[in-house]
């Protein structure tokens, strides 16, 4: 409704034509940000945003995820593997003409591993030698943590052990610099978590863009930053996001002219899209893992044999072929094919023989005695399609009868949180922060700032850690293949499809590359009338 209404009210000033002539970019969100503080943004949605407004030591091409210059414009890494040094470019700058120097990641590498600040995703950092430790309070001097800033253009960062994908881990939210002298405005600590800064009057960044306006549940405009480095090149003048959580919305603002691109394309109308407009479709390929989350603190899920129960009723396939219909892949593990050659087990498949006899043995047979529970998920048209085909399922299969709750991404966000655990079961979605299985596997050890679902087994978190020191790659994604078959036969997750995005793309969008991480370098984008 809010969309539908901002759609209405822009009419007259915004349109997709006078985009293309002003070079103003109109791009559909998944939802209301979380925030836009980078140490706590919370997911795609998030990092959408943020992807304009800052930028990292390094950063990605969104189609082939190597490696390129970003904040730093090279680097070297030591024959050992251990020891990066990055060199920053000279007269770099923040949005406000400060300079940006190696001091700025100094300040935002620690406040990103703070105890107090406890960002959701620190984990990212780890492999940085006792960035760990100093995350969890062990250690309280951050000089012993693996960063060094020998000059302002010069910054060292040293690993605790070998890291292929380090360079790219570079590029996620965690990692981006925040401007100290706004962090701390007013005598504000550098830890606090309400991030009011981020709010504030100018936000402060580093990226291709900078914050012009925020209006919550209406836009979030971005202009583009003059103090950039390589802000010659930047062709748009402007990006502005719409925040919705209706694929219907953003598909008749995009057929009204009103957007760009959209997040993803109704249901109802992926095959018209096919059939009728198939240059406007865009079927990307997407490290996306879709699952359902156990609340493993709360009965009946507190039992193994519940939670893998309720897994194996469920019908992957169906779900694909006949809810979802945009080239899916029915998933039998949490990891998604096709990242770093690794391949995830075959753990999770549907066998309702099996889900029927770990139900009685649990004390539930036919489903007899076993609790009305609540699935929370978000309001679209996909999510509650879902919910609703798992609802059947587990009536038809299993005999057990649960009720579907529709909350608002943030809301969402918010019960999954590890210290409120307010939920029983609840849909879940990842996409992966970096191109190696551990950004997924990484996730369930206990502690994990986005686990959401209660789950530690000490067991569990010594293989992920004995992985790391595997000598080889190949070992190392033997041992990482252990370690998720012995997470899915405990079951904190029902894993129901791997990704694909169908999103709609107007044609005088230029430089618009399939994302597999779901990320635009929209410094490279550009319109044609």
């Amino acid at each position: 409704m809010v969309m539908v209404a901002a759609v209405a009210c822009a009419k007259r000033e915004t349109t997709v034509a006078q985009g293309d002539r002003t070079g103003v970019l109109h791009v559909g969100n998944g939802a209301e940000p979380q925030s836009l503080d980078p140490h706590l943004a919370g997911g795609t949605v998030d990092h959408n945003v943020l992807s304009a407004l800052y930028e990292g030591l390094v950063t990605l091409d969104e189609e082939t995820l190597q490696p390129r210059p970003g904040a730093a414009e090279r680097w070297s890494v030591s024959a050992d593997g251990l020891v990066y040094t990055f060199h920053l470019r000279w007269g770099a700058k923040w949005s406000n003409g400060d300079p940006l120097t190696a001091k700025d990641f100094l300040f935002s590498f620690r406040r990103a591993l703070s105890p107090v600040l406890g960002s959701e995703y620190k984990d990212a950092l780890f492999p940085v030698k006792h960035a760990e430790d100093y995350a969890r309070g062990k250690i309280a001097d951050f000089a012993a943590v693996g960063f060094r800033a020998p000059d302002d253009f010069t910054l060292e960062i040293t690993l605790a052990q070998p890291t292929a994908y380090f360079l790219t881990v570079l590029r996620t939210n965690v990692c981006f610099p925040v401007h100290a002298g706004s962090v701390e405005r007013g005598g504000a600590k550098f830890d606090d978590r309400t991030a009011k800064w981020s709010r504030a009057a100018p936000l402060v960044s580093n990226g291709p863009f900078r914050l012009r306006e925020w209006k919550d549940h209406q836009h979030i405009a971005a202009e583009k930053n003059p103090h950039y480095w390589d802000a010659a090149k930047v062709r748009l003048n402007e990006v502005i996001f719409y925040p919705s959580e209706s694929t219907q919305n953003q598909e008749l603002a995009f057929r009204a002219g009103q957007l760009h691109t959209t997040w993803d394309v109704p249901l109802s109308k992926v095959d018209a899209y096919r059939k009728e407009a198939p240059a406007l479709l865009r079927v990307e390929p997407y490290f996306e893992s879709y699952f359902l989350r156990f609340n493993t603190t709360r009965a009946p899920f507190t039992d193994p044999r519940v939670r893998r129960a309720l897994a194996l009723a469920v019908d992957q396939e169906s779900i694909v072929k006949n809810v979802l219909r945009g080239g899916q892949t029915p998933a039998t593990a949490l990891t998604p094919p096709g990242l770093a050659g690794y391949m995830a087990p075959v753990a999770l498949g549907r066998d309702v023989s099996a889900a029927k006899r770990l139900l009685a043995e649990a004390g539930f047979p036919e489903g007899k005695g076993f609790p009305r529970v609540e699935l929370v998920t978000i309001s679209s048209e996909i999510n509650q399609r879902i919910a609703e085909a798992v609802q059947q399922m587990w009536r038809r299969e299993l005999g057990i009868e649960i009720t579907i709750t529709q909350k608002e991404f943030k809301i969402l966000l918010q019960a999954i949180d590890n210290a409120v655990l307010d939920f029983a079961i609840a849909r879940g979605r990842w996409i992966g922060e970096y191109p190696d299985p551990l950004t997924y596997l990484s996730i369930f050890t206990a502690g994990n700032g986005v686990n959401g679902t209660g789950f530690a087994d000490p067991t569990y978190d010594g293989m992920i850690a004995a992985a790391a020191r595997e000598p080889t790659p190949a070992a190392r994604l033997a041992a990482l293949q252990r370690a998720e078959t012995y997470l899915l036969e405990r079951t904190p997750i029902a894993p129901i499809y791997w990704g694909s995005r169908t999103t709609l793309v107007a044609a005088s969008v230029r430089g618009w590359k399939n994302s597999p991480l779901g990320f635009h370098n929209y410094k490279d984008v550009w319109l044609e009338r």
